[in-house]
């Protein structure tokens, strides 16, 4: 099949593209790092001629660059729509965010409603009830993603940050469910041409359910530190990641990702394994290989 990407150059747009181009289909890359722009029309109107799929990946996640972060992921999102309708695109693969559901108690499964909080949040909910507004023109599958785990620049940040034996923000003891890059990569691969996933949404995500203290601590054992647990109490953490925005010079401590770290993120994957795929990573097999992989082993 002839497939475009949105945002092939990102962290999990790199990985897709190589995948589709495993599996033999044709690949247009389309990327800011390319010149390309979701947020200019004709742009993406003209790339998706005679394309067969589009996997739309492009994202700002900065939430600093709130009115960048709008007009990309949800003006870019609505642009890219129209231009797949009107080229009849055969299948729309969006990837969007668990982030969506907002602060939540319980396990979230797809029926759960939309209530995000952060500006990011808030873009992925607005932009995903465009992509259902295309249902009648489009077919659409939706994919919400964990928090991705792999060797990037946030995950180079949070490594660093735990050589230092900084102490965590929280007790801990918070559901901490993310996804390895791989895995990602393969379930949107999975829901490719699957009738089953037309007008679908599916959470992904690891099976296990750690806590984010297990998570810290497992980063500690493969970075060959003590595996001891160092805490300040979310009060004082927001408090600093504050008094961080107002010097700017940390990105990643940031009241947004702050406010993340504390969430209850545990997900229902059952909808997703029941039309036939399932992660192949749990939580210490992604800490395992993104360390590595950042440590250069």
């Amino acid at each position: 099949m002839k497939i475009l990407v949105t945002g092939s150059e990102g962290f999990v747009g790199k990985k897709l593209v190589r995948a589709l181009k495993r599996n033999r289909h044709q690949v247009i890359e389309f990327s800011r790092s390319k010149g390309q722009d979701v947020t200019n029309f004709k742009q993406i109107n003209s790339a998706l001629k005679g394309v067969d799929v589009v996997y739309h990946l492009a994202v700002i996640l900065d939430e600093t660059k709130k009115a960048e972060m709008r007009k990309v992921n949800v003006k870019g999102t609505e642009n890219v729509l129209e231009a797949a309708a009107k080229n009849n695109v055969q299948q729309f693969i969006y990837l969007s965010s668990v982030g969506v559901y907002g602060d939540f108690t319980g396990k979230a499964d797809e029926t759960f409603s939309m209530n995000p909080k952060t500006e990011y949040e808030k873009t992925k909910a607005d932009a995903e009830k465009l992509v259902w507004d295309y249902q009648e023109m489009l077919t659409v599958t939706i994919l919400r993603s964990a928090l991705v785990v792999g060797a990037n620049k946030y995950w180079a940040d949070i490594v660093k940050m735990i050589e230092k034996d900084l102490p965590m923000i929280g007790n801990g003891e918070n559901k901490w469910q993310t996804i390895y890059i791989e895995d990602v990569v393969s379930s949107l691969v999975f829901v490719l041409g699957k009738e089953d996933a037309f007008g679908e949404i599916y959470n992904i995500a690891e099976e296990d359910e750690p806590t984010l203290k297990e998570l810290y601590l497992e980063v500690k054992r493969n970075l060959k530190m003590k595996p001891d647990f160092k805490s300040i109490s979310s009060f004082a953490g927001m408090g600093l990641s504050y008094f961080n925005l107002i010097l700017g010079k940390n990105k990643t401590l940031i009241p947004a990702h702050v406010k993340r770290l504390l969430k209850n993120r545990n997900y229902s994957i059952a909808k997703i394994k029941k039309l036939g795929w399932k992660p192949r990573y749990n939580m210490k097999g992604s800490v395992v290989h993104t360390v590595n992989e950042l440590k250069g082993n």
